[in-house]
């Protein structure tokens, strides 16, 4: 009883030296708002035909020791529309340390995954991850200097146990400016191992790809705010030891975005060997695929933006489209300097 009332004593003393520091330089509250209405009417084979629904609020608190340096908490509530037992209700924690000046931005903890890996290629990380993997267990490193920027990220998604497997998944994602030209990298590796349970008959995953791209950015040479256009290669790998050995898949892929006002326009084109992505979008385990998002954003004042978008999935099997509307809002605010 003397010990456990010492170390809440110790714990209390600590709490308060540490909050007296903080209060010194800065405190804040972050709140990010995020509604989704995602209709899928998919009719290929590999993908999932049902309608994503949902809010997710992120109210964040940061303690800023400098210019620099700071350290968030909060939580991540992700709800579905027309809750009942069988729905999607959750709450994440948010907690990481992040170090951000000219050139580095260096996160390690539980944070946010719009905020750092939102413009990922799709072939890469499904944009479904928003909506069911909101947070990124791990940490984020990038560099950035005049034309160049590249960022490493490891997702700790499950760590072993006597039921679960030990998985992650290490991430690169970067691009490097020549003028109007642009040469982007992404890369991810999908490690999915053993429980502790030796009864099992198991066997570890190892999957992943690896993306290049040349492209260009007129968006300087038109009339449209935005124009840009880039091809390259995908090369993914898949791997289940003892089972099979190094499977390689291979393929084209193409990317056209044109901006104007409060319109857009998106397509992308792959060609090549089907891919097995764990991770990625699932329109991909096929040898051909064309995707078209057609978007507006009426919403789009401040930290406020609502955009709408119309996709068709052009595959060999079928044709599937998508519509989804989704509102972000942020706000942010100092509260104690």
């Amino acid at each position: 009883m003397i010990d456990f009332r010492f170390r809440l004593l110790a714990y209390l003393f600590l709490s308060l030296c540490v909050s007296k520091t903080f209060a010194q330089q800065q405190v804040g509250l972050d709140i990010d708002f995020f509604g989704y209405i995602d209709n899928r009417e998919y009719k290929s084979m590999y993908t999932e035909d049902k309608t994503i629904l949902g809010t997710l609020l992120s109210p964040q608190l940061f303690f800023a020791i400098d210019s620099n340096h700071r350290i968030v908490g909060g939580i991540q509530y992700n709800q579905d529309f027309g809750k009942h037992m069988e729905n999607h209700d959750r709450v994440l924690p948010i907690a990481y340390y992040s170090f951000r000046n000219a050139n580095f931005d260096f996160a390690l903890g539980h944070m946010p995954r719009y905020d750092r890996l939102k413009d990922v290629p799709k072939i890469v990380l499904s944009d479904t991850l928003f909506y069911d993997r909101p947070n990124v267990q791990g940490l984020y490193f990038a560099y950035q200097k005049k034309s160049i920027k590249q960022a490493l990220y490891i997702d700790w998604l499950s760590k072993q146990s006597y039921s679960q497997r030990e998985r992650f998944v290490i991430g690169l994602s970067g691009k490097f400016r020549i003028g109007n030209f642009f040469i982007a990298d992404d890369a991810l590796l999908y490690h999915n191992a053993l429980t502790s349970n030796d009864s099992i008959d198991e066997h570890i995953q190892d999957n992943g790809i690896a993306l290049l791209r040349i492209g260009t950015d007129l968006s300087q040479q038109t009339f449209l705010d935005s124009l840009t256009i880039d091809a390259g290669v995908a090369i993914g790998f898949d791997r289940m030891r003892t089972e099979y050995t190094l499977r390689v898949s291979r393929g084209f892929i193409s990317n056209i975005y044109l901006g104007y006002q409060s319109f857009f326009l998106a397509n992308t084109f792959y060609i090549g060997d089907p891919q097995n992505l764990p991770n990625g979008d699932s329109f991909y385990h096929r040898d051909k695929y064309n995707r078209l998002d057609v978007g507006w954003t009426p919403l789009k004042k401040g930290n406020l933006e609502g955009r709408f978008t119309a996709s068709f999935h052009f595959a060999p099997d079928q044709t599937s489209n998508q519509q989804a509307f989704t509102l972000r809002y942020r706000f942010g605010k100092t509260v104690w300097h």
